[in-house]
């Protein structure tokens, strides 16, 4: 398993996520760029996404992050992005995915090969069969759903997300 791969793409996430956000009013972040469309808005986008993180939390058992709105953000088809609800604003989804990355990160850089070779937890175990693979499928699934939110950007006339 190449930890060290995974582990780029992990911090590499934290700071595009957090550039991918930057400029957003909380007001845009709950609106689709479309009227009656199936487009996702920013906002549930951007709770899916630390709804992923958890997921990489549960396969390291970094048993100290507890998820918030799950309900609202979950995974595997179990949430859509609603309107006119009261999901919690853009900065407290910000300030949740920032406050568990360290704790997590301190998780992964100290998993083994050993560890990463095991089967992951339930449910995750239906996307991959270890949890060196399901790290790898969710790093995937937060890059893509930062793509979506960087398209989404351009629909809102921002700027292209900055990589530095």
């Amino acid at each position: 398993m190449m930890k060290n791969q995974l582990l780029t793409q992990f911090d590499l996430h934290q700071r595009l996520y957090n550039n991918v956000l930057d400029g957003f009013t909380d007001t845009e972040t709950n609106q689709r760029l479309y009227d009656d469309s199936n487009i996702n808005h920013v906002k549930y986008l951007a709770g899916h996404i630390l709804n992923s993180q958890y997921g990489i939390a549960l396969l390291a058992d970094a048993t100290s992050i507890v998820p918030k709105w799950n309900k609202l953000f979950a995974g595997a088809g179990q949430s859509e992005a609603k309107d006119d609800i009261d999901y919690p604003s853009i900065n407290e989804i910000k300030t949740e995915w920032n406050s568990v990355h360290d704790p997590i990160r301190n998780k992964l850089v100290n998993l083994s090969p050993k560890f990463l070779s095991q089967k992951p937890p339930a449910p995750m175990d239906d996307f991959a069969d270890s949890r060196g693979e399901l790290w790898a499928f969710l790093n995937h699934h937060i890059a893509y759903h930062i793509g979506q939110i960087g398209i989404l950007r351009r629909g809102f006339g921002k700027p292209p997300m900055s990589f530095d």
